[in-house]
């Protein structure tokens, strides 16, 4: 006995180096810089920010809360970050560590925990029921195959990290496996069921912690169900007797297990304490924004997609393949687990079918993930932890986990001989060359980042400056959901996460980039006019590189009135995205910089301190009223060559963007309304050209121009083309231009099924000429 125990604990010993010394292997493989801050480009600065907030904001008198309501971003004018990418066990990891030990390489640290965590907590979840090798060999697979999530670091990281997740999976199908079996399922696996549900929490709330909650309700119902039906069948013993019985059980265990028990409730009541106010707060701030109206996007990835290899010849990193699938994947391998894992567990489902029952949650949570789409069968959005959801791909997160739970039962002994060895050599091949791929376009994929040799003392520079924020100039207000977008940040591709950069200089910022955004957190901007400042290349924020122009006269009178009116340290010039002239123009008005760094994405920065004259003009009531209403000018004003006018003022909740194809352009008007507004110094005759394509048949358009019907359009007939030129007197100051509709697609009728957008009328012609 002693010798079994002895050789048991030199196994589980040596299969912990084992997993160590691998996971050592994959940081210098896929981490890389254990020294470093975690920098990158596009989402990859969210993740140290999001433990930077919360560090800064929160209490925990009488329990857990943040201040999710301040300017810290967003200043002058402040807003919700309720929309940040909430992990809290890792931005809580993030915190305490900065507070103790300052800027360093704590992500990569806690992902790399998170990756040998996954691998031996599968392994000793599964180690009693299926053995050493097939434990150990399950822990390996879900943690070093998950060639999705891995692919996912550093700018997705959120979806790299699923630890409570898979064991969560595990621990309910272990669950399961005993009650349909009809054994006895132990106290210790129930409290470690329960703490896996509260540490669960404490990961990316969207997805990642949505399916470990998807798992604990679809396999307690399931458990249930098989429960009740067995205990009606059978009635061996009164309810009340079963419960009594079982109850003794695990009093009995208890105290035969107290420690194990006792830590298992005290990590229960921890975790307790500190996820769940956390969690509630944020759903219910979260749930206050109404986001009905407001399109939210979705990607998609095919179902077919799970048939793609990881081979050197084919796989997911194809551009072709979104062509031929006719989706919208988002991130490399999105939708496709690899050949290895999908045979694996096909086989080993097979040769487990006489059980199937113990398979049937994992089955249902594997469909409802596959057959998934945001728009046309959202399905998953019958839990409401998937209220948000909108990229089918990331649930491909779990793929793995539930393939590799199948494949435990494989048996090949029944084979011959010579048959098992071929199989298991292909198999081995195929694994080897899956992995050797999959890792090969991690590695040919974004350059690794490092921080600039002055970035820090650069940081500490503008940290020591008197004044509570800093201007970044151009900066970047926009969500995941495309609010924002073209007016506010027209350079999205390069410096969507320039306000992050505030985790090393700790001051206050103009932007942010949100997860998502509603469009009443950007209407401060809107009415301030900044919108009017931005000038980009191209219309494409994914394309956009630079300021076509520099300030006018007027425009300088804001920005300078704005700069000295708030309490800003100095200015962050971007001088990437800035004509020569205006860099200059920058020094003539501010001052020349004193220090100059790069920052991946946005590039060259240089700091221009606030001079002593305008930080003694600081008047923070005015700053954030100040507003900067330029007229109307006519030459811009055709919707169908600009986007956003010069002075007009677009509400895109009614507007569409411009749309080209094959050399034709058009705008969707969207329902209720498309209002147009505008500025001028007095009263003017004009005329408003417009042509459209009505798709609706008996629709009903009223033109209205500051509050004159100026025609009404009644009963148009399906693909009628209108043409008008309506002539109207402006008055002095605001203007208004409203196409009012009476039906829009997904209303009365729908003629884009496809289209989530309440689309009116198609114009191919919308302008605002002077007679």
């Amino acid at each position: 006995m002693n010798l079994k125990l002895h050789l048991k604990n030199r196994n589980f010993l040596l299969t912990i180096l084992a997993f160590s010394g691998v996971t050592l292997a994959f940081s210098l493989l896929i981490i890389k810089n254990l020294s470093e801050p975690l920098v990158g480009f596009g989402d990859t600065e969210q993740w140290e920010y999001a433990g930077f907030y919360l560090k800064n904001n929160i209490s925990f008198t009488p329990f857990p809360h943040l201040d999710l309501v301040n300017n810290e971003v967003f200043y002058p004018y402040g807003t919700s970050s309720v929309f940040q990418p909430w992990s809290i066990e890792r931005d809580i990891f993030y915190a305490i560590f900065y507070s103790f030990f300052g800027i360093g390489p704590w992500i990569q640290i806690y992902y790399l925990l998170s990756v040998l965590l996954t691998g031996i907590g599968s392994f000793v979840l599964l180690f009693k029921d299926y053995g050493f090798s097939r434990a150990s060999g399950a822990g390996f697979l879900i943690s070093f195959f998950s060639f999705y999530a891995i692919l996912k670091y550093p700018e997705h990281l959120s979806y790299s990290i699923f630890h409570w997740t898979a064991l969560s999976l595990i621990a309910d199908f272990l669950i399961l496996k005993r009650v349909t079996s009809g054994q006895y399922v132990s106290l210790r696996l129930i409290l470690l069921r329960a703490c896996l549900f509260i540490l669960s929490l404490g990961q990316e709330l969207g997805y990642i912690a949505g399916c470990a909650l998807t798992s604990f309700t679809i396999s307690t119902i399931f458990a249930g169900l098989f429960f009740g039906y067995r205990y009606f069948r059978n009635r061996k013993q009164s309810l009340v007797s079963c419960i009594k019985s079982t109850a003794g059980n695990y009093k009995s265990e208890f105290f035969t297990h107290p420690r194990v028990s006792l830590a298992l409730v005290g990590l229960c009541l921890i975790s307790s304490f500190i996820n769940l106010p956390l969690v509630f707060q944020i759903a219910r701030e979260a749930k206050s924004f109404d986001f009905t109206e407001i399109p939210s996007g979705a990607w998609w990835a095919n179902p077919l997609r799970i048939l793609i290899p990881f081979l050197p010849f084919f796989h997911p990193g194809q551009v072709n393949l979104d062509q031929f699938f006719n989706d919208s994947p988002e991130g490399l391998g999105a939708g496709s687990p690899g050949w290895f894992l999908l045979i694996i567990g096909s086989v080993g489902l097979w040769q487990g079918r006489k059980k199937i029952i113990i398979f049937i949650p994992l089955l249902l949570i594997f469909l409802l993930c596959l057959l998934y789409h945001p728009i046309r069968f959202p399905i998953l959005k019958i839990f409401p932890w998937f209220a948000f959801s909108r990229v089918q791909g990331r649930f491909t997160v779990l793929y793995p986990i539930i393939l590799c739970i199948f494949a435990l039962s494989i048996n090949l002994n029944g084979l011959r001989l010579y048959t098992r060895q071929l199989l298991s050599s292909l198999l081995v091949f195929l694994a080897c060359t899956e992995i050797y791929t999959a890792y090969s376009l991690k590695l040919s994929d974004r350059p690794f980042y490092s921080l600039d040799n002055n970035f820090l003392q650069y940081m500490n520079y503008v940290n020591k400056q008197p004044g509570e924020a800093v201007l970044d100039w151009p900066f970047c207000v926009i969500g995941g959901n495309g609010v924002g977008g073209n007016s506010l940040c027209p350079y999205y591709s390069k410096n969507m996460a320039i306000s992050t950069l505030r985790r090393f200089h700790k001051k206050k910022v103009l932007g942010h980039y949100f997860g998502r955004l509603h469009t009443s957190q950007i209407q401060p901007y809107i009415d301030a006019g900044w919108d009017k400042l931005f000038a980009p290349d191209n219309q494409d924020i994914l394309k956009a590189s630079h300021q076509k122009r520099c300030f006018s006269s007027e425009e300088w009178t804001f920005f300078t009135d704005f700069y000295k009116l708030n309490d800003f340290a100095g200015i962050n010039l971007y001088l990437d995205f800035l004509p020569q002239d205006c860099v200059n123009d920058f020094y003539t008005h501010f001052g020349k910089p004193t220090i100059e760094t790069k920052v991946p994405g946005a590039g060259l920065v240089k700091f221009i301190a606030k001079s002593s004259k305008l930080r003694n003009q600081v008047n923070l009531n005015l700053g954030s009223r100040l507003k900067f209403e330029p007229f109307l000018d006519f030459s811009e004003a055709d919707l169908l060559k600009f986007q956003v006018p010069y002075g007009l003022n677009v509400n895109g909740l009614t507007l569409g963007t411009i749309e080209t194809h094959q050399g034709s352009k058009w705008r969707w008007g969207l329902s209720p309304e498309t209002l147009l507004k505008f500025k001028l110094p007095n009263s003017k005759s004009l005329t408003l050209a417009f042509s459209f394509i009505n798709p609706i048949n008996g629709q009903d358009v009223f033109v209205e121009a500051n509050g004159v019907t100026l025609e009404k359009l009644v009963n148009i007939s399906k693909d009628t083309n209108i043409k008008r030129r309506l002539k109207f007197k402006s008055i002095p100051g605001w203007n208004t231009i409203v196409f009012k509709y009476t039906d829009w697609n997904n209303g009365k009728v729908t003629f884009a099924p496809g289209d989530e957008r309440e689309m009116t009328v198609n114009f191919t012609e919308l302008s605002i000429e002077e007679e």
